[in-house]
């Protein structure tokens, strides 16, 4: 298993299933979690739990964030409260 390639193929999975979280900070947690089991005595699965650690790790963070409205230009719109209602007489 080449680890380098294995860490940058998870990052990129889980980037685009959690895009609410920077790579660079995807690619921590995939290092983490592979340094975690570094002395695992059988590697075979070890990039399916790291996955899976890191996909439910993320996505339980991910459930912090509410998801809003975009705009046209695909930015997230940004909730303000309402405080009166404007009048056009």
């Amino acid at each position: 298993m080449d680890g380098e390639r294995e860490i940058q193929r998870l990052t990129a999975t889980l980037a685009d299933r959690h895009p609410v979280f920077p790579g660079r900070t995807i690619e921590r947690l995939v290092r983490r979690l592979f340094a975690q089991h570094a002395g695992a005595a059988v590697r075979t699965y070890l990039p399916i739990l790291v996955q899976r650690e890191a996909h439910r790790q993320l996505a339980d963070l991910d459930s912090d964030f509410t998801p809003r409205a975009t705009s046209p230009h695909g930015r997230r719109a940004v909730d303000l409260p309402v405080c009166g209602r404007v009048s056009n007489t």
